[in-house]
């Protein structure tokens, strides 16, 4: 305000203004005051309202593939509702960005786990089917390496993804490329029904703590950008 002193106190604007007559003669002082305005840059952000514990749990607890893959579904919607947050800037962007890359990682996961899920319970189908003698029938034989093509090209889709991450991404996903090969030669035995029932589980044993390990890892990253 022209012609007043400003003092500030806390959150306080403090403004006084001294009087003098015609001869130069101090008469009075004005004073005022009012709430310090803030700019919007330091208004207070809303809370990205993301439970990393719950992304988590949904994927640990899917039990077929099918469910997998609703349940990857809703992740992708809940990075898209991040995303539509983050463009609002009425929120934290930092935790809004922590929430993204966790689910993103998470749903990532997920996806294996809707893979895996679907060999097993290919491998089931195969066991339970009695085939109706031990000739190997030419047309299943054909139906079968047309299941393994689309898988791998399904692998091979993903590894070209991967190749498209940052060297930083590519490095942390080093372990999980390497073991591509192991992974197929999984996939064509479940398809081939070759698969005895103890082997089918140690493969679901080793699935399950490989998907628990991807959680975990992005569990761990994202509580470490908290601190």
């Amino acid at each position: 305000m022209y012609g007043y002193e400003l003092q500030i106190r806390g959150n306080t604007e403090y403004y006084s203004k001294r009087l003098y007559d015609l001869n130069g003669n101090h008469v009075g002082t004005i004073s005022m005051s009012r709430p310090r305005k803030t700019s919007n840059s330091s208004k207070k952000k809303r809370p990205a309202m993301y439970s990393f514990k719950q992304v988590s749990a949904q994927v640990l607890s899917a039990k077929t593939s099918a469910k997998a893959a609703q349940v990857s579904i809703g992740i992708r919607m809940k990075i898209g509702n991040l995303q539509k947050k983050l463009k609002t800037g009425e929120y934290d962007d930092e935790e809004i960005l922590r929430a993204i890359l966790h689910a993103e990682m998470v749903q990532r996961a997920c996806e294996k786990k809707k893979k895996n899920l679907k060999m097993e319970e290919t491998a089931e189908q195969n066991m339970d089917e009695e085939l109706p003698s031990e000739q190997e029938n030419p047309l299943e034989k054909v139906q079968s390496d047309e299941e393994i093509r689309e898988l791998e090209q399904e692998e091979f889709e993903a590894l070209m993804e991967k190749l498209e991450m940052s060297a930083e991404e590519m490095y942390e996903e080093a372990e999980e490329t390497a073991q591509l090969d192991q992974e197929l030669d999984e996939m064509a035995e479940a398809l081939s029904g070759a698969m005895e029932p103890q082997d089918l589980e140690q493969l679901k044993a080793k699935h399950r703590s490989d998907e628990a390990r991807d959680i975990m890892k992005a569990d761990l990253k994202y509580l470490k950008a908290m601190f």
